[in-house]
């Protein structure tokens, strides 16, 4: 490295990388730390699709990018894809000279690339993708460039490597709990696609509230899995035509908690735990199981209460026959202070309006 600074700044850079659990943030932090450092007008790294054979922007920065982002490479075509293969670290100071440029990109984004230094990512000799750096904004690339661009490629590789783990993860997830959801729903005939619109009625307030994706992620799984307690109902008391008794009802009451100690056992899960666990409180302090009142009852079961009422209103039961949206939305904003967060409610029936 050519200064102290600049060894320091690339020890907190690879710290953060190391500490982050936002990985597309530390990506694009670390390729803006990596355009900063050695002065280039545009980084860019690239991830493998294995299924489709082809190299695809993970993240990039600079100019004229959003022409771009979308596009895709083969294995072994243009430079990225040549670096895919060969996994050669290399320095290119004279692009239009180098056999493996593709111009096309230039072309549709409007963008002169003049030098580039590439390498590959690798995990134990895995090929995980490219990282590209163009443009140096002093003139050539050098072997110090070069030297710094092999320090930073392996802790980016980790955390490109950690992404893609954790998005497998979190689609097993998803589907895991959808699976559980749907068997459940499969007891009642008169229930099927509940958890779906629920899950769809939730986003929209989520949409409304302008939530992060990790929270949206997480919403999703709690309002997925929002009735799993009533794996614990027997099918005498869910598929009953008539009015329960006090007894099932109490019983019925019981499926909040129920679902909550199941999902217990998986760790980092509180905000889902509350929406399954609280979904029947109400606003006034009226429901159950605790008789919890306005803010105090976590902000994911406030969301899921309406969605979960919304569908309830406008789909046929054992009990009742279905009712329409234009009446469930009045019903919704009747209740508004009573059994509604009034704020998620005029979210809803805007957000609805829009998208019905």
């Amino acid at each position: 490295m050519k200064s102290n600074k600049e060894l320091t700044d690339l020890l907190q850079c690879i710290s953060a990388i190391n500490k982050s659990l936002n990985i597309e943030s530390v990506l694009f932090n670390t390729i803006s730390h990596i355009q900063k450092t050695i002065g280039v007008e545009a980084v860019s790294i690239w991830e493998y699709d294995e299924k489709k054979n082809e190299l695809f922007f993970r993240v990039l920065k600079g100019e004229k990018t959003e022409k771009i982002v979308n596009l895709r490479l083969k294995e072994g075509v243009g430079i990225a894809g040549k670096t895919f293969q060969d996994r050669k670290f290399k320095i290119i100071n004279n692009i239009e000279k180098n056999k493996d440029w593709n111009k096309s990109f230039d072309k549709i984004s409007g963008f002169t690339t003049k030098n580039m230094m590439v390498g590959p990512l690798a995990i134990e000799n895995k090929v995980i993708g490219v990282i590209q750096i163009m443009n140096k904004i002093s003139g050539n690339f050098t072997k110090d460039d070069l030297e710094y661009l092999k320090i930073i490629s392996s802790p980016i590789s980790i955390a490109l490597e950690n992404a893609k783990l954790y998005e497998k993860s979190k689609r097993l997830l998803f589907e895991i709990s959808l699976s559980l959801s749907l068997a459940i729903e499969k007891r009642d005939p008169y229930t099927g696609g509940h958890t779906k619109r629920v899950l769809d009625y939730s986003l929209l307030i989520a949409e409304g509230l302008n939530f992060s994706a990790k929270r949206i992620d997480k919403l999703k799984i709690s309002a997925i899995l929002h009735d799993i307690g009533k794996i614990g109902i027997p099918d005498s008391i869910l598929n009953k035509k008539g009015p329960l008794t006090n007894k099932e009802k109490e019983l019925m009451n019981k499926h909040p908690e129920i679902g909550a100690e199941i999902v217990s056992h998986i760790e980092e899960m509180d905000d889902v735990i509350g929406g399954i666990k609280y979904h029947h409180e109400n606003y006034d302090g009226s429901g159950y199981p605790f008789g919890l009142k306005g803010k105090e009852i976590p902000l994911f079961a406030r969301i899921i209460a309406i969605a979960d009422t919304f569908d309830a209103i406008t789909t046929e039961r054992p009990y009742k026959k279905a009712l329409s949206k234009d009446y469930a939305i009045e019903e919704l904003v009747k209740n508004k202070n009573h059994q509604f967060d009034p704020e998620l409610i005029d979210i809803f029936v805007k957000k609805f309006k829009d998208h019905p």
